[in-house]
């Protein structure tokens, strides 16, 4: 908003819902003199616009991908989710802003379910530096105080996952932490089964195998990997999501920087046709992403890359006279059409070994001649 700078400041946004109009007025002229009476820094605005609904709700989705988006670059974004007695909300926030303040979190922020308690927020750290991972540490020991200190639950509705594991002994009595690792063993006895996840007994595994961050594409190199790009990309059940595709670059920086060229070479085989050949590069993924990346700019690039300079002035070329280039190509097809075809197939067959199927178009007696424009 104009004129309106954002410091330690909160939203709410609330939704109310009624079976039919008539409920839903009640409920809104209950609500209203007490949202009025709130001392807000700007007025509390009620709408019943769908289009505005859609939008806030749409802010609020995406505020994860947005916040992590303007991480240091080379850092991971790492969210906690915590619960505490809606009653306890308002201090246990106060307390959390000023914990991540004390551990030099700069421009950390705090969201989550007020009606439930649950508070998820997001730190940034490199993980592959010593001092981040001390100062992880000491933060989420003074997290844990802190929760249990209001009685609340080190996990919410997202589990315990690792980042918590260590800490369950500290929640749940001796006795009762037991007989979730008795009932663990029973099941799985090897430790197969997400191991080190929910129950550990090593005490820094939520300091352990932190995922990375590499540089590599500036075009995705922003991408929190939350997958909101694949449920719209067209090759999501052919090959990969635009999402998998930034996965696969990564992977391969790491395992270049890594020395591993084995896995280099396997990577670049299987994305060009994974990751290269079969990306629509229509731009869907851009409308769902929270951060607008287009990963089908970067799939356009790559593309460009591996031609050759004479294939990329040509193409330039065919571009800027492309009615010439149309009517060529559709003259040569009127001549294929009226040759024997054995002295098509033939050369288009060994054209086609040579330079490759994916350069050579296959002609066949099926195609039709080029046939004459048409005017409007």
């Amino acid at each position: 908003m104009d004129g309106f700078e954002v410091r330690d400041h909160a939203a709410i946004l609330v939704e109310y819902r009624g079976d039919d109009p008539a409920e839903l007025d009640g409920v809104l002229g209950t609500a209203a003199p007490v949202i009025s009476a709130l001392p807000t820094v700007r007025p509390a605005e009620l709408s019943r616009d769908p289009a505005a609904r859609a939008a806030l709700w749409s802010v609020r989705k995406g505020l994860y991908a947005a916040v992590a988006e303007a991480r240091p670059p080379g850092t991971t974004a790492l969210l906690e989710d915590v619960v505490v007695p809606v009653e306890r909300l308002a201090a246990a926030c106060r307390e959390l802003a000023g914990l991540l303040a004390e551990h030099g979190y700069t421009d950390p922020v705090i969201f989550g379910h007020a009606k439930d308690g649950n508070l998820h927020f997001m730190i940034t750290e490199d993980t592959e530096d010593p001092a981040d991972l001390a100062r992880l540490e000491a933060f989420t020991e003074d997290l844990v105080r802190l929760i249990l200190r209001h009685g609340g639950n080190l996990k919410a509705e997202h589990g315990t996952g690792r980042a918590m594991a260590p800490f369950i002994d500290r929640q749940y009595s001796a006795a009762l932490v037991e007989v979730l690792h008795g009932v663990k063993r029973a099941f799985d006895p090897a430790g197969v089964l997400n191991p080190g996840v929910v129950l550990t007994a090593d005490t820094r595994a939520h300091l352990q195998d932190l995922k990375p961050v590499d540089r590599v594409d500036d075009e995705v190199d922003r991408c929190v990997e939350c997958g909101y790009c694949e449920p719209v990309c067209p090759s999501r059940d052919l090959t990969l999501t635009p999402r998998q595709r930034i996965v696969v670059r990564r992977a391969r920086a790491r395992a270049e920087a890594d020395g591993d060229l084995a896995l280099v070479a396997a990577l670049d085989e299987q994305q060009q046709y994974e990751s290269i050949d079969t990306c629509a590069v229509d731009g869907l993924c851009a409308s769902a992403c929270p951060v607008g990346i287009d990963t089908g700019a970067l799939v356009k690039r790559l593309r460009g890359e591996r031609r050759g300079r004479l294939s990329a002035g040509l193409w330039r070329a065919a571009a800027r006279h492309w009615d010439t280039a149309t009517a060529a190509a559709g003259r040569t097809l009127d001549a294929a059409a009226h040759v024997p075809p054995g002295l098509i197939t033939a050369p288009n067959r060994a054209a086609r070994a040579l330079i490759g199927p994916d350069t050579v178009p296959l002609w066949s007696t099926d195609l039709p001649s080029g046939g004459r424009r048409r005017s409007c």
